[in-house]
């Protein structure tokens, strides 16, 4: 190592051309400098074959008024060695007059190891084999599946394969709870002339607990049957199922989407279709809609919906079980 600045002796213009690697140290012909193709390193070595022989001096030239040369009262100076050359390496030095030259032709050692490629400078190649982002046949958009998701939990897809944003669980869940108001009060109205007898029992019952508590009397018992028959009770059932499933199925027809979809700006569209346009052909429409009405016949099947509501947190495609079985997804509009 040397105490020289880096970049020092500095070097004339288009010393950028010499390639980096060892050459001659323009401050000591006994060892080597290291040229990083910019400017001269601090790291030195040995130079094999000795160090050259600077070139002898010429005579001390006349100087003074009687040399004709120099200024009056000038001392004369004595004449000094021309040092190498010190710029750029394998550069020739310039011409002195008499074709005095640096060390020319010094090649550097081939096969030195220089500084290795950086990340960022020109020519630099992206990772072999990486595959491009983005959806196949659709620059630009984000990457779905398969693949490293954009959004979401690991291992969903975000988008639909032609890059439409697939829409979040909470959205379709607030749609899903505009669908079950509308549906109730769609009911309702339906069912409207059997529930009008049955607040009229109801009435009636209060009635005679109030009188039996006047007289003294034990409570009257409140029996269901009475209340409301099971004929009753069972059209209320059949009633909110065939609704239920009208509802679905009209709108999905219509629209590709139901009225609470709509208000939270979703739609539904066949899988991997997201720009798919109109409603939903017939048999998609019926397929959701069945899954949708069907809890209405058991309470058992309560269960079944909660979980087909729960099923988008893990699905890949983020799809419910509905979903699944008339193979569409829902998108954002």
């Amino acid at each position: 190592m040397s105490g020289i600045p880096v970049g020092s002796p500095p070097v004339p213009p288009g010393r950028h051309a010499a390639p980096s690697g060892w050459y001659a140290d323009p401050l000591d012909g006994a060892q080597e400098r290291y040229w990083d193709g910019w400017q001269w390193s601090r790291n030195t070595r040995a130079r094999e074959g000795g160090a050259p022989q600077a070139p002898a001096a010429p005579a001390v030239p006349p100087t003074g008024p009687a040399g004709g040369q120099g200024q009056p009262g000038q001392q004369p100076q004595p004449w000094a060695p021309q040092q190498p050359w010190s710029g750029q390496p394998g550069q020739p030095g310039p011409s002195d007059g008499q074709g005095q030259q640096g060390y020319p032709g010094q090649p550097g050692y081939p096969n030195q190891p220089g500084y290795p490629n950086q990340p960022g400078y020109p020519g630099q190649q992206g990772y072999p084999g990486q595959p491009p982002q983005g959806y196949p046949g659709y620059p630009g958009y984000p990457q779905a599946y398969p693949g490293q998701p954009v959004g979401g939990r690991p291992g969903q897809a975000a988008y639909t394969a032609d890059g439409v944003r697939l829409a979040g669980w909470w959205w379709r869940v607030l749609a899903s709870l505009v669908d079950s108001l509308l549906v109730g009060a769609l009911t309702t109205l339906a069912v409207l002339p059997l529930l009008l007898p049955v607040l009229d029992r109801v009435s009636a019952y209060f009635a005679e607990v109030v009188a039996a508590a006047e007289q003294g009397l034990p409570q009257p018992v409140l029996d269901q049957q009475s209340l409301i028959p099971t004929g009753d009770l069972l059209l209320m059932s059949l009633a909110s199922v065939a609704i239920t499933f009208v509802y679905h199925a009209a709108f999905l027809r219509w629209r590709a989407a139901t009225p609470g979809k709509l208000l939270c700006g979703l739609r539904v569209v066949p899988v991997d279709q997201g720009r798919a346009t109109g409603g939903l052909d017939l048999r998609r429409a019926l397929a959701r809609a069945l899954v949708w009405a069907a809890p209405g016949l058991n309470s058992l099947l309560g269960l079944f919906q909660l979980v087909d509501v729960l099923f988008p947190l893990w699905q890949p495609r983020r799809q419910a079980i509905h979903d699944l079985l008339a193979r569409t997804q829902v998108v954002r509009r």
